[in-house]
C-alpha cells in the first residue's frame, strides 16, 4: 500500500489538477481502505484527520497572507475530507452503523458558499466596502494609515513621519470597526501588528491608534481568531459582552454570537485570563453564558479554527448547531419541519463546496432530509 509521503505528493497533484489515471487509482484505492478501516478503528479517526491536515497545511507556501490562501487550504481539506470524513457519523449506540461513502446528491437550485469581503466603517462615519476598493491606501486617520493589501486583508500601520498622536491627549481614543455579514470573512492587522481573522456575521471595534493609552481594547460581537502581538507593558483585552479576555501575546479563538447560548473562548498558544479570574491553557476552552459562569474543559483546539483554515468540523454537535453554522456561512434560512433528532453528530467537509455538498452529506447519515427554495434549507426527518 502507498505510505504517508508518497499519499501527500499525490494528493497534491490532484489539488493542482496535475494527477495521472495511475495517481487517482491509488488515491481512490486508499480511500476505499479507509472507509473498511473507520468501523473497526472509528476511536483513531479523529488523529488521523488531524494529522493530514496538519501536514497539508504545512506545506502550503507559509509567505502567502493567511487569507489569501484559504482557497488553497481547502483544496487540500476537501480532497482529504471526501475521503476520511465524506460522511458525519453519529454517535448514539441504538442508531445504525456509520454509512458507507456515498455519492452526494446535486441539490437545485444551488447556494454558493461565503467570500471574502467587508465593510470598514472609519470614524467619521464613512462606509468602505471593502470588495470594491482597490488594493492600495484606503485613509489616513491622524497619522495611521489604512491600506487593503489584497482581496483579504487590510492593515493599519503607524505613519513615523508624521506627528504622534497620543489618543487620551487628543480627547480619547479614535475607533474603527470591521463588519462581515453573513456568508463574509475577513482578516486585519491592527496598529500594534496584531492580526484578527473574522468569520461570518461578526464585528470588531477598535482604535486606530494604541499610543497614549493603558491597554489595547478591542470589542467583538461573533466570532475571530486572534494572533495577538506581545506587549508586556500593555496587555491586549477583548471585550464580547459576555467576558473580558486579557493577554500580553498569545492565539485563541473567540466564538460570542448572540444568538447562541455560550461564549466560547479556545486557547492555541500562550495563556489569557477570563474575566480577571481564571486562566486558559493552551487547549483548553472556556465557556460563558448568559449569567456569567465560566466553565473551562479541555477539547480539540484545532477544530475551534477550522473555520479559518477553510473546513467545517464538526464535534458531538447536532442537527441545529451545525445548521446554525451552515445558515451563517450561506446566508440562508433554515426551517425544521417537525421534530428533529438531537444525535450527537462529528465530521469535517470543505467549507468551499456549494451547500448541496454539505447536505449532501449529512443527508448519508439517514437522519435528515433537505430541500432549497432560494435562500431557505427546509430540514425533514427521516428516521
Amino acid at each position: 500500500m502507498v505510505n504517508q509521503e508518497e499519499l501527500l505528493k499525490i494528493i497534491q497533484r490532484i489539488e493542482q489538477g496535475n494527477a495521472s489515471a495511475e495517481d487517482l487509482r491509488v488515491y481512490s484505492a486508499w480511500c476505499n481502505q479507509q472507509q473498511e478501516e473507520e468501523a473497526a478503528d472509528a476511536a483513531d479517526l479523529p488523529a488521523k484527520e488531524r494529522q493530514m491536515f496538519r501536514e497539508i497545511n504545512r506545506r502550503i507556501d507559509r509567505r502567502i497572507p493567511p487569507l489569501k490562501s484559504w482557497i488553497r487550504i481547502a483544496a487540500a481539506a476537501v480532497v482529504v475530507a471526501a475521503c476520511l470524513t465524506g460522511t458525519i457519523r453519529w454517535m448514539q449506540a441504538s442508531r445504525k452503523q456509520a454509512p458507507e461513502m456515498v455519492s452526494v446528491p446535486v441539490l437545485h437550485p444551488d447556494i454558493a458558499p461565503g467570500t471574502n469581503m467587508a465593510t470598514l466603517v472609519l470614524v467619521d462615519g464613512r462606509r468602505i466596502l471593502l470588495s470594491e476598493a482597490g488594493n492600495g491606501q484606503l485613509a489616513d486617520q491622524k497619522g495611521t494609515v489604512i491600506t487593503k493589501t489584497t482581496d483579504s486583508t487590510i492593515v493599519y500601520r503607524l505613519d513615523v513621519s508624521a506627528p504622534e498622536v497620543h489618543p487620551v491627549a487628543a480627547g480619547g481614543a479614535l475607533y474603527n470597526t470591521l463588519i462581515t455579514a453573513r456568508a463574509q470573512q475577513y482578516g486585519i492587522t491592527l496598529p500594534d501588528g496584531s492580526k484578527v481573522w473574522l468569520n461570518a456575521a461578526t464585528s470588531l471595534k477598535f482604535p486606530v491608534n494604541f499610543s497614549g493609552l493603558k491597554e489595547r481594547r478591542v470589542e467583538l460581537e461573533g466570532e475571530a481568531y486572534f494572533e495577538v502581538a506581545k506587549d508586556a507593558h500593555k496587555p491586549f483585552i477583548v471585550h464580547s459582552g459576555r467576558q473580558d479576555i486579557k493577554v500580553l501575546g498569545t492565539h485563541f479563538n473567540v466564538s460570542s454570537y448572540t444568538d447562541e447560548p455560550e461564549a466560547r473562548t479556545t486557547l492555541l498558544e500562550g495563556s489569557v485570563k477570563i474575566n480577571g479570574r481564571q486562566t486558559l491553557k493552551p487547549g483548553e476552552q472556556a465557556k460563558v453564558d448568559r449569567r456569567g459562569v465560566v466553565a473551562i474543559s479541555k477539547v480539540n483546539a484545532d477544530a475551534s479554527v477550522a473555520w479559518k483554515n477553510g473546513y467545517f468540523e464538526f464535534n458531538d454537535e447536532n442537527v441545529y448547531e451545525i445548521m446554525t453554522k451552515v445558515a451563517r456561512w450561506y446566508d440562508v434560512q433554515v426551517i425544521y419541519e417537525g421534530d428533529m433528532p438531537l444525535d450527537k453528530m462529528k465530521g469535517a467537509m470543505s467549507r468551499f463546496q456549494n451547500v448541496s455538498g454539505v447536505l449532501g452529506i449529512m443527508e448519508a447519515t439517514g437522519l435528515f432530509s433537505f430541500r432549497i427554495d432560494g435562500k431557505k434549507i427546509y430540514v425533514t426527518r427521516t428516521s
